[in-house]
């Protein structure tokens, strides 16, 4: 069943995150957008007949699927959809922020034809197969425990203009650190542990918490040595929990022609064999700085969830686009799909009247995850199953017709929902 003052609340959250891409966007593309988002929550799906579907226009599918595909070719809409994570973001990055810096991957495990497809690493299987790189930047609240998107980029090794890998991430690095400084603290896994990162975070002086192949040297005591074996004889003195212990040691880096201070981690869990060696920029003394720094460093594991979110909660692998400049117009809408849940999930009262559709086994507060966009997007979908969503393309004749609807659904008196009915009757006839 459709309820008319939740729908008329979820659309005006939506509506004021789309009122930062008004001045730059034709109001037919930020109808599109507006569709292909809220679509794609209904459906969960980013298959265009199923966004076709769930729009219930009184046109055949085939147009509708026609349409879409038209006005999905427009690469911008991912540099859209950044512009206003990265707005939204802002707002919320302060000194003590991680920002989780990872790579990811979109495999098509049968797909042959897809343009652009190169080999790439299945992040979930191990194994060798034809898709795309992504670079993805998250961000963590410690005092909201919130996760929060902020930039998310596709790239091929076989496109026009692709220079390298770290090319690449370092453009994605540029657009966040332009605008927020060198606030936050850079946390990122093995796969960034080469010079030219390196190089690039100690320009930008940016603090950071990286973690370290085995096969890398540094330089300790003026001489250059196995990173591995100088981590080996680190004395781990400090306690970071009953099962957990790390040490430290100052040691230096060489990049381009310059040795560079940093701070040598060492981190052993007794239920692992081998310990996990991490780099922070400078020397750090303060035992109470080191453990705020291997606290994010594992806060990137929870990070980890919103990537999992944008690929099972959207179906982003399962897209039948074969087109690279579609594909990437996908991914800034799922961006846009989870900026509209991030907003629901910032005003209390719209954020319970979703999770009461959600029709959850353990609804109390205590027993609510952390992260909660999986109830969120259920909820939605339950909130606009069985009806249309907009009336962008509704005759006069049928708005009319729905207007007169739902005043017979409304109470006799007038309360705040027999109003919020009026505002949708309003939007409807104009």
């Amino acid at each position: 069943m459709i309820i008319p003052h939740k729908l008329e609340k979820v659309k005006k959250i939506a509506e004021s995150l789309f009122r930062k891409l008004s001045q730059r966007i034709s109001i037919p593309q930020l109808k599109f957008i507006l569709e292909m988002s809220f679509g794609m929550l209904v459906s969960g799906s980013c298959q265009l007949p199923e966004i076709a579907k769930t729009l219930r226009e009184r046109k055949k599918p085939k147009h509708v699927i026609k349409r879409l595909r038209r006005n999905l070719d427009n690469e911008k809409i991912l540099s859209w959809a950044n512009q206003v994570s990265i707005q939204e973001a802002v707002l919320k990055i302060d000194s003590s922020t991680v920002l989780a810096l990872d790579g990811g991957d979109i495999t098509h495990q049968y797909g042959k034809k897809f343009e652009h497809s190169a080999p790439v690493r299945d992040g979930s299987s191990g194994k060798i197969r034809t898709g795309y790189w992504l670079n993805q930047i998250s961000g963590f609240n410690p005092s909201t425990h919130e996760v929060f998107p902020i930039l998310l980029d596709l790239y091929s090794t076989k496109e026009c203009g692709f220079k390298s890998s770290n090319n690449e991430t370092f453009k994605c690095l540029d657009k966040l650190v332009d605008k927020i400084g060198n606030i936050g603290l850079w946390v990122a896994d093995r796969g960034y542990d080469s010079g030219k990162v390196f190089s690039y975070l100690q320009k930008k002086k940016l603090d950071f918490m990286i973690r370290m192949n085995d096969s890398r040297n540094i330089i300790y005591r003026n001489k250059s040595r196995n990173i591995s074996e100088v981590a080996g004889k680190i004395n781990r003195r400090v306690k970071y929990n009953s099962k957990c212990r790390f040490g430290s040691a100052k040691v230096g880096i060489e990049l381009e022609n310059k040795t560079h201070e940093v701070t040598l981690i060492c981190f052993k869990d007794s239920r692992n064999k081998k310990p996990r060696i991490f780099l922070a920029n400078g020397h750090i003394k303060s035992s109470k700085e080191l453990k705020r720094r291997i606290t994010g460093y594992f806060r990137r594991w929870g990070v980890e969830e919103a990537y999992r979110f944008e690929k099972q909660g959207f179906g982003i692998e399962q897209s039948q686009t074969r087109t690279f400049s579609r594909i990437k117009a996908l991914l800034g809408l799922t961006l846009i799909s989870w900026l509209i849940l991030i907003k629901i999930n910032e005003t209390p009262r719209t954020k319970e009247a979703v999770l009461q559709e959600s029709f959850s086994e353990k609804d109390k507060y205590k027993d609510r995850p952390n992260f909660i966009y999986y109830r969120l997007i259920r909820g939605f979908r339950e909130i606009f199953v069985g009806g249309r969503i907009f009336s962008f393309r509704v005759s006069k004749e049928e708005k009319l017709r729905l207007r007169q609807d739902l005043l017979h659904q409304a109470p006799l008196f007038k309360s705040n929902q027999t109003l919020l009915v009026d505002n949708v009757c309003r939007e409807m006839v104009a």
